[in-house]
């Protein structure tokens, strides 16, 4: 009896330990650090364009962040993970982006509340976002612009790269945060 509660404490020790040294990094794709306050008030109507669908490749559906180590060789940062999911995360960032950057639209995810009043739908696939072996940071895809009069659809291919300058999942994440402001602004000049 003395034996096997001697060897339950060493399993709970050891587990106390490993427990310990497994810090796990959270992460936010957007801060929320730089909101533009004092906006101009704009009192006409503006037209409406709406978010759809931001659809991620299958290796971007997870928490992990993603490092891409060589061609064909990815590596999932387990200890690193985002702090909300990229469906999401993203998304919100490009509307921020873009309601700063434009006072010529509203924007608003594509919600049964705003459909049948926009002027646009905007679908954006994202086939690529994450760091990689070359000190780059990659964010690319497809996005799909359509009008509402006529059902005209505008299909633009996009990839976007910035230089890491620093070692570090953290400096990584605010370099792809950038690379999605470089998104909006693209967005934006088609609209």
């Amino acid at each position: 009896m003395k034996r096997l509660l001697v060897a339950c404490w060493i399993l709970v020790l050891a587990g106390c330990a490993t427990s310990s040294s497994s810090n796990i990094n959270y992460y936010l794709l957007d801060s929320g650090t730089s909101a533009v306050t004092g906006g101009k008030q704009v009192t006409e109507p503006r037209p409406l364009v709406l978010l759809g669908e931001v659809e991620l490749s299958e290796l971007l559906r997870q928490s992990s962040l993603l490092v891409q180590l060589e061609d064909h060789q990815m590596h999932y940062a387990l200890q690193h993970v985002w702090a909300e999911p990229l469906s999401e995360a993203i998304p919100r960032a490009l509307l921020k982006d873009m309601r700063q950057r434009s006072n010529d639209f509203n924007f608003e995810r594509g919600t049964t509340e705003w459909f049948g009043k926009e002027k646009y739908r905007l679908k954006i696939q994202i086939d690529q976002f994450y760091p990689n072996a070359q000190q780059q940071v990659v964010l690319s895809g497809r996005y799909w612009l359509t009008t509402s009069e006529g059902g005209e659809t505008l299909a633009r291919d996009f990839s976007l790269t910035g230089t890491l300058t620093q070692d570090g999942y953290g400096h990584a994440v605010v370099k792809m945060r950038r690379l999605v402001g470089l998104l909006s602004e693209s967005l934006l000049r088609t609209l």
